[in-house]
């Protein structure tokens, strides 16, 4: 036991009085010897033991209010294992993290968990004494901080915690209570401490360990989960990709479900879903604490309007739906549990219709893996590229319509024709994409001149940084090349079909250029665009908008005659890149989903004047023509529900047009679905004692109060005593 003002312990001698006053008021009988008083000293007897009795309770009694007098004046408390806060008596500066990450919206009894935390927080911001000083922080990622500095005012913190929703982000406690920490490293008050109210969740501790601040900062956590573990099954993957298995239109849809429980889940629910409409059912098995996957296969139809519907025929792992365009909202559903934000994860599906490829070969070789097209074709069949390939030579192209594929690929090939030039000049203009790769058959002449009208830049001289390999090098080159030769300078991320490759280039910046042609400078243009250059700062691949359609120039060759970026390991992504652009379907970056909260960049068009964003929930957000001007892209941040964004956009004409490309899924983080709880040795309240063990945390009991009902039970007790009325005898 401790107090909080020892010093009037002193007070503790006056529990002496009682006992001297006792014995100087006591009373010594004189014998006498008299007759008659063997009568009454035989009744005497009889009540002696009893008066005897209520002079000990009575000196009892008023010692122990004497005693207890200067105990209440000196606060006792004593400090007990506890995750309770302590009743801050005195004045404190305190800032409460409250997590409202997604987690917290699971259902609990007949609430939501959030609803418990937030009430646990709004009964703490009125336990503490009217001086204390209070700030909150949300615990979730990237969520503004409501109150930023400490503030007596209970009522504006009582009205900002009704008005905080849970959100659907993961949490970041090491932000969170960083945040924190330095909200109280300004305070001058001795007494400062953290609130944390959270569910005990073992995410987004990625960081958080330990105690954040400066020295003398106590944490203290509440657990609105009271240690409750929580069974939950989740949708946590979700890949909806073009397929041949089911026609040209095939879209090949594969969940992946997780059990974080630790009994199997039999026979689980699975449903898929086309723009909102329910297609196919199935079930799956999923292991205790384990994941399994369930595949759906679909065929996109083509129907009359511009609606887009979708029909069930048949149920299982097959049916078929309709859709007036390539672009098909995914969503697959399992039965609902107490934590429904997870039981539905959502994509974005392009039929394959869009994605057949044409590819020119200018230089075919009866040796397979020395043809012209040999890395190129094994890039775009690759699995998961969802392309169909159709291989033709320049000769054969007589009376082949260029508009039945989305994009056509030429590699090397040395003079095109005036027929095949016309026919690429109109295909690319009319929305094709064109991708073009050199070689020692190019003349650049006759390409300048036949297909100059459509060229990102006109072709060059070719230059040399090495000689060509002989037959020792050639074997050695995979491995050991001590030639000189040319590389990529660092990539722009920012381009769209860079999104997806790590900031520093790998899988590009290994590459080595021995040959490159290059291209004659033009005048800059918003429709002409570098994607890669060479350390010396000519392009590599630049590609520029003609007409309705695209144009791609690879200013070196697709197999290892000039170089040997086709065994690169960032060769096949960006060919399989290059093909979804030039088809006009999204990069992979593109059509993928977005975790919640994430910032989104949406790419717009030099003439666009205003777009618009629909959110989940119906909500509209505009940009304005004043945002668009001079810029390639917006970014998009209010990103915090989960479904289909869409997009729409409207240029010189002002007519609002659909950008289905350009639009995009939000889904919640798979770490939000874990049930695992964080250990108790990583909880930040969680103090390092001797011998490497850890003491749970301590809140103060204060024990003058029960000194001070213990008072009045002794006043009322020495009251009782000390009445007139005669013993029984």
């Amino acid at each position: 036991m401790s107090f909080l003002a020892p010093s009037l312990l002193l007070g503790l001698i006056a529990a002496g009085l009682p006992w001297l006053i006792h014995l100087i008021g006591r009373r010594k009988a004189r014998p006498v010897q008299f007759a008659a008083m063997e009568l009454l000293m035989r009744a005497e007897r009889q009540v002696s033991a009893r008066r005897r009795l209520r002079d000990a309770l009575l000196l009892i009694t008023r010692t122990a209010t004497a005693a207890a007098l200067p105990l209440i004046f000196a606060k006792p408390f004593t400090e007990a294992p506890s995750d309770l806060p302590a009743a801050a008596s005195l004045p404190q500066s305190a800032v409460i993290v409250l997590d409202d990450s997604a987690s917290l919206r699971r259902r609990v009894g007949g609430g939501v968990l959030f609803d418990a935390a937030r009430a646990r927080a709004r009964a703490l911001a009125v336990h503490f004494a009217a001086e204390s000083d209070v700030a909150l922080v949300l615990a979730s990622e990237g969520t503004p901080t409501p109150i930023g500095e400490p503030s007596s005012d209970r009522g504006r913190l009582l009205a900002t915690l009704d008005a905080v929703s849970c959100s659907a982000r993961p949490a970041d406690f090491g932000a969170a209570l960083r945040r924190a920490a330095q909200i109280l490293g300004s305070s001058e008050r001795k007494d400062r401490r953290i609130y944390l109210i959270t569910d005990m969740q073992a995410t987004g501790w990625e960081g958080g360990d330990g105690l954040p601040g400066p020295v003398g900062l106590d944490v203290v956590v509440l657990d609105v989960s009271d240690g409750a573990a929580w069974d939950n099954r989740a949708v946590v993957a979700l890949a909806a990709e073009p397929t041949a298995d089911a026609g040209e239109r095939g879209v090949a849809v594969v969940a992946e479900i997780a059990n974080y429980a630790d009994t199997p889940a039999t026979n689980l629910g699975v449903t898929l879903r086309l723009d909102g409409a329910a297609v196919a059912r199935g079930f799956v098995d999923v292991p205790a604490a384990g994941r399994a996957k369930k595949r759906f296969v679909h065929t996109l139809t083509a129907k009359g309007g511009g609606g887009v519907g979708a029909s069930a025929s048949g149920g299982g792992d097959g049916a078929r739906s309709s859709d007036g365009g390539s672009h098909v909202r995914v969503e697959v559903a399992i039965d609902g549990d107490s934590f429904p934000l997870d039981d539905v994860r959502a994509a974005s599906a392009f039929g394959s219709r869009g994605l057949r490829a044409l590819v020119i070969n200018g230089d075919a070789r009866t040796v397979r893996t020395e043809d012209e097209t040999f890395f190129l074709e094994t890039a775009l069949r690759a699995s998961g590229s969802g392309l169909t390939v159709t291989t033709a030579l320049p000769d054969d192209l007589d009376g082949r319509a260029l508009g039945d594929f989305a994009a056509v690929f030429i590699a090397n090939v040395a003079q095109p024709s005036t027929d095949l030039a016309d026919d690429l000049v109109g295909y690319v203009e009319s929305g094709g994409g064109l991708f073009i790769s050199v070689g020692d058959r190019v003349d650049a002449d006759v390409w300048n001149q036949r297909l100059g009208r459509i060229l990102p830049q006109p072709f060059g001289l070719r230059r040399t940084a090495a000689a060509a390999p002989g037959p020792t090098a050639e074997a050695e080159a995979e491995t050991v090349d001590t030639r000189p030769a040319e590389r990529l300078a660092p990539i722009d991320r920012r381009h769209p079909m860079l999104t997806s490759f790590p900031a520093r280039g790998e899988g590009l910046a290994s590459a080595r250029f021995f040959r490159f042609l290059l291209l004659d400078p033009v005048p800059e243009a918003p429709q002409r665009r570098v994607i890669l250059r060479y350390e010396n700062g000519a392009p590599a691949l630049v590609e520029a908008d003609v007409g309705r359609g695209r144009v791609m120039v690879l200013s070196t060759t697709v197999d290892r005659d000039w170089t040997d970026l086709p065994i690169r390991p960032g060769f096949l992504p960006l060919i399989q890149e290059a093909a979804r652009r030039l088809s006009g379907a999204p990069a992979r970056e593109a059509a993928s989903a977005s975790p919640v909260g994430q910032p989104r960049e949406i790419e717009i068009e030099s003439d666009d004047q205003r777009v618009e964003v629909t959110r989940p929930d119906g909500s509209l957000r505009v940009v304005g023509r004043e945002s668009l001007a001079g810029r390639k892209a917006v970014v998009f941040t209010e990103t915090d529900q989960p479904g289909f964004y869409g997009v729409r956009a409207a240029g010189s004409s002002g007519q609002l047009a659909a950008r289905p490309e350009a639009s995009f899924v939000v889904n919640l983080d798979p770490r939000e679905s874990d049930t695992a709880r964080l250990p108790a040795d990583r909880r930040p309240d969680r103090k390092p004692a001797a011998a490497g063990e850890t003491t749970a945390p301590r809140r103060r009991v204060e024990l003058w109060h029960a000194l001070g009902a213990a008072l009045i039970a002794f006043i009322l007790v020495e009251s009782l005593l000390t009445l007139r009325r005669p013993l029984p005898g």
